[in-house]
């Protein structure tokens, strides 16, 4: 799948069931509280992301979505991340990583944060390495603790760049539960040299940055950050009153980052 040109960003002909090659999501889905496998299957159908990173979503929401999938032609399999019990899901809450038929997935790892809130959700780091554009680049899926927590994520940002040290090319998507200028917690991320697909979203701040909980005046939590990569384009996507859906093709090839566009 890796080398191919990605078309415009955008939802999907319905008769059109290939994923799109080098496209990741990043959700989180509020799986306990508005995360359904009819909803999941709804989106995968719609953009055909090569890879979906969740967060906050329920394992069985999940594993019954890549059943769906399965059942229309969509061809996806799975991999649980860190997980724990919570009275929202028949099974347990977490992240995932989806992944289309064809995607290389070498060396997936799971691990814990060293610390987190010790309740309901379990922090940690989900990796594994791919290829984009035929190269290997390291891809991390995470869920930093929740807002009220800053010494919490402060810890868990340097130790989420402590583990991107290693690999020239790197994406890392999930739910940062903070902004992008909040410079106690996301400076070792910038440091690192990451740069978000939006472009407007960065250690400054900037109105122009696109918000990702669309009930907040400037709430952007949500990320696909990208390191040796670049963005060829990006779309924050609107399903629910929670999390907005964040989609980018990424590529290899240098190049201006375009500004996101928001549904």
């Amino acid at each position: 799948m890796a080398g191919l040109a990605a078309p415009a960003l955008a939802a999907a002909p319905p008769s059109s069931l290939a994923a799109i090659p080098n496209r990741f999501m990043t959700w989180n889905t509020n799986g306990q509280g508005l995360g359904t496998p009819e909803s999941l299957v709804e989106q995968v159908r719609r953009f055909r992301p090569q890879v979906v990173a969740l967060q906050e979503s329920c394992l069985d929401e999940v594993s019954e979505a890549v059943r769906q999938l399965r059942q229309i032609g969509l061809e996806y399999s799975y991999r649980s991340g860190l997980s724990a019990l919570n009275p929202g899901c028949a099974s347990r809450l977490g992240t995932a990583i989806l992944y289309a038929k064809g995607t290389v997935v070498r060396a997936h790892n799971r691990k814990g944060y060293s610390e987190d809130e010790g309740w309901l959700e379990a922090r940690g780091i989900q990796s594994f390495s791919t290829k984009i554009d035929g190269q290997w680049v390291r891809v991390f899926n995470t869920h930093l603790s929740a807002p009220g927590y800053e010494d919490l994520r402060r810890l868990q940002a340097r130790e989420l760049s402590v583990a991107t040290r290693p690999y020239r090319r790197a994406l890392v998507l999930g739910d940062f539960n903070t902004r992008p200028w909040i410079t106690s917690v996301m400076t070792p991320i910038w440091r690192a040299g990451f740069s978000d697909v939006d472009p407007y979203c960065r250690s400054t701040r900037d109105a122009r940055c696109n918000r990702t909980l669309p009930e907040t005046r400037d709430a952007k939590f949500d990320y696909i950050l990208h390191r040796g990569i670049n963005s060829r384009q990006c779309l924050l996507y609107t399903p629910t009153r929670d999390h907005r859906i964040v989609i980018s093709d990424v590529t290899l090839a240098e190049g201006p980052r375009p500004v996101c566009s928001v549904t």
